[in-house]
């Protein structure tokens, strides 16, 4: 029979089966292309004079462009220290440096007909460093000219938002229409970052090319993926980009634009190019066709999401661009969870207590399941004798035994599978809770109390994980034991406890504390289900002697 421990029996198979694919993923997950001789390319960006560079500081980036072409190769965000406790150092995401990380967009006469090509020319800004101070608006124009077309880029910096407004300007003064293709990318190497934070058992963050199908919201491509198929698709609208951990970089064009998209690694000759041929590079783009009239101007825009990953603002940047907060199979969960952890942290002001408040949740929704699973565990306890008798009898004959016990459980009026969902239903939560903790930007160096001074990595002195243990251990105390169950299956439940205390050692404190949490609620609702059991059957014994006394 399964009963309510072997319930608990499959529900802790199924963890340590997910613990299992994470540490798969260590061994096996994509690493980074690499060099003939092993090492990893460490390519930057051609002819950047970092003096000549235009610096533009808002209340949340630091960006640098590039005079010579306009283009934005500097990206430092202000909130985000690279690691906890160092407020020096701050992460940054395109970089001209020691690295290749950077956003090109440029204008090129179709065929080359007139030989104009924007990748090269040299654009004039109005000054070198510009600052949003206390605008809520900060516009740079850039502006170039060449045979008689006159190209402009104008970014645009909104307080609050990692959303950059790309509005372009072509005017024409030749006499017939001319054909112009637009290109922008993003190019980047394929080294890691230095945000590659592990998770539980080595699982390791993606880091590769995302964009957006014509047919789906999210599509996701590693770097090696791209040496066997690089992706060229005609669709209309949609975003191309390159995701990290907690960060996301996107070329948003206009909704409405037919445009072409390809992503391809620098080393595939067969398409067409934005760069040099290079190896480890990797490049995204889109492209689309402008007819500009003679004596107009052609005007047309995009958008580009350069930062972390938060959900409200990559929902309003472009549709399907959220889904690069990628929780896994288990998104439909953890997108609520995530939702409620920060709906709770704006007025709690803590990640750790929102997590708490996450778990009263999810056990008060859970409780009317839970409240069965309780009073079956009661149940069984009591028939704990008959079930032993009935071993004694029959247990030499397995299928008389099953026989009695499916009817000693219809008179009792006993459920022993009543134990089973409430278990089921707390995996996909703890596994979703655990992605939304590696994913989610604003649980990275989030603070709880004490010693935990990050809820997205493990307890550092591990005192969560034993309170765990304990707590698990307590739980287990309180179950009834099945004289059916096997030995072997008996000395499993006596080592569980010991078994996920040495797991969760490495799981993010913000799970444990979850766990915890749950585990401690779990005694209190039992205990006070068992009380409330005990009382009713108390009043129920009162009532017959009084009915049998009245009788007397």
């Amino acid at each position: 029979m399964l009963e309510s421990k072997r319930g608990f029996l499959f529900l802790a198979f199924a963890i340590l089966s997910f613990l299992l694919y994470q540490a798969w993923q260590k061994d096996y997950a994509p690493e980074p292309v690499k060099a003939a001789n092993n090492e990893v390319v460490n390519l930057t960006t051609n002819n950047v004079n970092g003096d000549q560079l235009i610096s533009i500081t808002t209340d949340l980036m630091v960006f640098k462009l590039d005079p010579v072409g306009g283009d934005l190769v500097y990206a430092e965000a202000l909130d985000y220290d690279l690691r906890l406790n160092n407020p020096e150092q701050k992460v940054v995401l395109f970089d001209y440096r020691d690295r290749t990380y950077y956003a090109k967009s440029k204008v090129l006469s179709k065929n080359n007909e007139i030989g104009f090509n924007s990748n090269g020319l040299r654009f004039v800004a109005d000054k070198k460093q510009y600052s949003l101070g206390e605008k809520e608006v900060l516009t740079v124009r850039l502006s170039a000219s060449e045979s008689g077309v006159n190209f402009s880029k104008i970014y645009t910096f909104k307080r609050g938002e990692y959303l950059i407004d790309v509005d372009y300007e072509v005017f024409s003064s030749l006499e017939k229409e001319q054909n112009f293709d637009f290109i922008a990318s993003l190019i980047r190497d394929q080294n890691e970052t230095g945000l590659e934070e592990k998770g539980a058992f080595g699982m390791k963050p993606f880091i590769g090319v995302a964009y957006s199908p014509e047919d789906e919201v999210y599509e996701k491509a590693d770097f090696s993926d791209l040496e066997d198929e690089p992706v060229e698709e005609i669709r209309t609208g949609g975003w191309i980009g390159y995701i990290q951990h907690y960060f996301v970089s996107a070329w948003i064009p206009n909704q409405l634009y037919k445009i072409e998209i390809k992503a391809f690694n620098s080393s595939e000759s067969n398409l067409d190019k934005l760069e040099s041929d290079s190896s480890g590079l990797t490049t995204i783009q889109y492209r689309s066709l402008l007819k500009v009239k003679p004596q107009e101007t052609f005007k047309f825009s995009s958008g580009l999401y350069i930062g972390p990953k938060l959900l409200e603002q990559m929902e309003t940047a472009a549709p399907g661009l959220n889904k690069t907060m990628d929780l896994s199979w288990v998104w439909w969960i953890g997108l609520p969870l995530y939702k409620m952890l920060t709906f709770f942290f704006g007025f709690l002001g803590n990640w750790g207590l929102a997590i708490i408040a996450i778990t009263i949740v999810v056990k008060t929704i859970l409780y009317p399941l839970s409240k069965a699973q309780y009073k079956s565990a009661h149940a069984m306890r009591k028939l704990q004798p008959k079930m032993q008798r009935l071993k004694e009898r029959y247990g030499e004959d397995k299928q008389r035994m099953q026989q009695e016990m499916m009817k000693m459980y219809k008179e009792e009026k006993a459920n022993p599978f009543g134990g089973c969902l409430p278990m089921l239903l707390q995996f996909p939560i703890f596994i979703a809770l655990y992605y939304v903790l590696f994913e989610a930007v604003e649980l990275r160096h989030a603070p709880f109390f004490g010693w935990i001074n990050d809820l997205s990595v493990q307890d550092p002195y591990f005192v969560l994980p034993l309170l765990m243990g304990a707590s698990m251990f307590l739980m287990q105390k309180m179950q009834p034991v099945s004289p059916t169950m096997d030995p072997m299956q008996q000395k499993m439940m006596q080592y569980l406890p010991v078994f996920f205390t040495v797991f969760m050692l490495f799981f993010p404190a913000g799970l444990v504390l979850y766990w915890l949490c749950n585990n401690l609620i779990s005694i209190t609702q039992q205990q006070y289900v068992n009380k409330k059991i005990e009382k009713q059957e108390a009043l129920g014994k009162n009532e017959a002697k009084s009915k049998s006394k009245k009788k007397g």
